[in-house]
């Protein structure tokens, strides 16, 4: 995975990220906070995602151009720019390109947050407000 080196929030062109000529699916971190994480995904002609699925994160995939097959739990749903889907965490998903020109998608990521997790949430909080 390419890592994005950002100087400052809202600088990246994500399209300066892309191989063009790749020939498997190649996926950018574009940032990465506590609970709440975003990639460029660009997924070439004929290429496939297996079905997968992340039990403690859920994604919300942000189509940018070309046109591809989301399948969520068995459900198909095509998506070209501008389509918006929501993969809950534990949802299983795979992702087909089976057109002719690259599928470029933007993946938002935000962890599930489970009530074990509240001390650690809790003590974050706290540490952000101290005078360090």
């Amino acid at each position: 995975m390419l890592q994005a080196n950002l100087l400052q929030a809202g600088q990246l062109n994500i399209y300066s990220l892309r191989n063009a000529n790749a020939r498997e699916a190649q996926l950018v971190r574009l940032f990465d906070g506590e609970e709440i994480h975003a990639y460029l995904l660009v997924v070439p002609p004929g290429v496939q995602i297996a079905r997968h699925s992340h039990e403690n994160k859920h994604e919300i995939f942000d189509v940018l151009e070309g046109s591809g097959c989301i399948e969520v739990e068995g459900r198909p749903v095509e998506s070209g720019p501008g389509r918006c889907v929501f993969v809950p965490a534990g949802v299983s998903h795979s992702l087909h390109n089976a057109g002719d020109a690259p599928w470029t998608l933007r993946i938002t990521c935000q962890d599930r947050v489970y009530p074990r997790h509240l001390g650690k949430l809790i003590g974050r909080a706290i540490r952000k407000r101290l005078p360090w």
